[in-house]
């Protein structure tokens, strides 16, 4: 071995030893905040929310915890239980925490009951958590017996216009957006130029609200699964307003989401347009590919170190979305006050339109756990002859530059285009006009 290759060893060792001192604090932290959580659920709420540090479990409609079994069939992610834990003798510390809250729970139970008796009936299902904002948009879902996504729909003027309709029926077009954000993601930048063109007028645009984001319905007792999302847009749009054909547009994550609802629809989707998808190609492990992939355990800069808490770190994220999350109509008027915008700041507050268990359950069983469902969802959109467009940045930092390409490369039926020293959001942001002629070419070419 040469004298370069141990010098070059010895100071990638030197550069991981701060990586690993802070990420091992970290995993003391979780584990601490894990047991202070517990006791602060069940003083406050009087029943312990469960968790994923000590083994496979599920959360079921009664907030309890069981073993998970078959938990690829319901659609749950591996990384959630799969995380490498430090620290595994505190594990003996916090079973004893688990049982005192066992104990806890068997005589609420008892006490349930006996209020069951006497008629006396409480919805868990519709009360919010004490650590997430309770404030009228937030909650205003629950006041409804049958609640849906929060769409923001632009209608073409010849479906306004019966006479036009019967003459040339509009195009339906359904825009998903990707984590941490809303539908405003598409409304405050692509909608007003796409407005612009008289084409706007032979199109129906959907906007959504994904479930657990925005304003959307963001129920404790759902565990996010792709399947869930899929469900929930076609109750919210295809069924509500009875779309029978209809073209798909999504960014980010919301490209995994995107392609099961067009492959669970193949007959009625006409196009699918993804903007910087996460792609890895299916194979055992993918999840865990994704998730050391799209956010590694990183120092610098500091929003990959922010990342990292937040997809690795299940109770100190909890905390980051009690500090923001919670109290986001404060950071709202802080905000405004400090910075004097009004149209461009939604991206900032739509950090904060979420709650912990929507944001860590989406982005472990869609961002993660989902990718392994791509190809198969792929080729059903290809056996189908349907158009797939891919649309990339090459100066992407979020998501791999050659996603496309790889995607293209199992399907070569895909098209990709890649747009120079374009970023993860400026693929779209700052290049509206361009996004909006190619995507009504994209929409104009689909095959009827």
């Amino acid at each position: 071995m040469s004298n370069s290759t141990i010098l070059r060893k010895c100071t990638k060792s030197l550069l991981s030893a701060p990586k690993f001192l802070v990420f091992s604090y970290l995993d003391f932290l979780d584990f601490l905040f894990c047991v202070i959580y517990k006791c602060l659920d069940v003083f406050i709420e009087g029943k312990v929310s469960p968790c994923y540090c000590t083994s496979k479990k599920m959360i079921n409609e009664n907030g309890s915890n069981e073993k998970l079994e078959g938990n690829e069939e319901i659609g749950m992610s591996e990384t959630l239980h799969g995380r490498k834990k430090k620290l595994m003798e505190l594990i003996v510390l916090l079973q004893f925490v688990e049982k005192l809250m066992k104990r806890k729970k068997e005589i609420e139970a008892d006490c349930s009951y006996r209020n069951q008796k006497n008629g006396v009936v409480h919805n868990h299902r519709l009360k919010n958590r004490w650590s997430d904002c309770g404030c009228d948009s937030c909650i205003s879902w629950m006041k409804t017996d049958d609640p849906k996504l929060h769409v923001v729909v632009k209608q073409a003027s010849n479906s306004q216009d019966d006479s036009k309709a019967n003459q040339n029926p509009s195009e339906n077009v359904i825009f998903i957006h990707g984590i941490l954000s809303s539908s405003s993601f598409w409304t405050k930048t692509l909608f007003p130029k796409l407005s612009e063109s008289k084409k706007s007028n032979e199109y129906n645009m959907f906007a959504v609200d994904l479930l657990g984001y925005g304003k959307s319905p963001k129920p404790r007792d759902n565990l996010y699964t792709l399947k869930d999302h899929v469900e929930w847009i076609e109750k919210s749009v295809i069924s509500q307003f009875e779309l029978n054909s209809f073209h798909v547009v999504a960014h980010s994550m919301g490209c995994i989401i995107a392609l099961a609802l067009a492959a669970k629809h193949s007959k009625s989707v006409k196009s699918v347009t993804l903007v910087a998808p996460p792609y890895f190609p299916s194979k055992d492990g993918v999840e865990f590919t994704a998730i050391n992939c799209l956010t590694p355990k990183k120092l610098w800069p500091p929003v990959a170190f922010i990342s990292s808490i937040m997809a690795w770190y299940e109770h100190l994220g909890r905390c980051a979305c009690l500090l923001m999350c919670r109290n986001h109509r404060t950071w709202e008027k802080l905000f405004k006050i400090f910075t004097g915008l009004r149209d461009e700041d939604f991206m900032f507050f739509d950090l904060t339109k979420h709650t912990h268990h929507s944001g860590w359950h989406t982005t472990h069983n869609v961002l993660y756990g989902g990718v392994k469902q791509m190809d198969g969802n792929l080729e059903t959109l290809m056996e189908s002859k349907k158009k797939v467009h891919v649309i990339m940045g090459t100066k992407d930092q979020y998501v791999s530059p050659d996603s496309g390409n790889e995607m293209k490369k199992k399907f070569p039926d895909v098209e990709v285009a890649n747009i120079p020293n374009a970023g993860h959001r400026s693929v779209l942001f700052k290049r509206e006009n361009d996004f909006a002629q190619d995507l009504f070419k994209i929409l104009e070419n689909a095959a009827p």
